[in-house]
């Protein structure tokens, strides 16, 4: 019963996630349309030993493996979620392994549905990595 209660608990988490993004995204407003919020609250998942680790396809046409992630929707009652992936960046705003030092998240539109069952815990980052400006003028990729 103890891990059906710490999975129930990271699908009811990413529901909070997902209710706290609409908001920072400002879709619930009737007369603010501006785009001056963040669409996003990037996160990783993971089952307790390690990071949950998807991969797919950049918007450059190259493989990227990420444990970085937004969530789409989530099913409550079967305990899902649609997952987008994020791409993780380096400083000069090149693709880098997720064991590098990552300073930005960029998004891409790959989608995965995963079964929520499987985790034990969520890891909220911060909204402001995601399509983060790079500190230089020309990438070097």
């Amino acid at each position: 019963m103890g891990e059906h209660k710490k999975n129930t608990c990271v699908c009811h988490e990413l529901q909070q996630l997902l209710e706290e993004q609409k908001k920072l995204s400002f879709d619930d407003f009737r007369f603010i349309c501006d785009d001056i919020g963040y669409d996003t609250i990037p996160f990783i998942l993971s089952n307790g030993k390690c990071q949950f680790e998807a991969w797919g396809w950049a918007n450059n046409g190259d493989f990227f493996t990420t444990t970085f992630f937004r969530l789409e929707a989530i099913d409550e009652r079967k305990c899902c979620a649609t997952l987008s992936l994020l791409e993780p960046i380096d400083i000069d705003g090149c693709p880098i392994d997720i064991c590098d030092k990552v300073y930005s998240l960029r998004t891409t539109s790959n989608c995965i549905i995963v079964d929520l069952s499987c985790f034990t815990t969520l890891q909220p980052l911060s909204p402001r990595l995601v399509n983060r400006l790079l500190p230089i003028i020309n990438p070097k990729c």
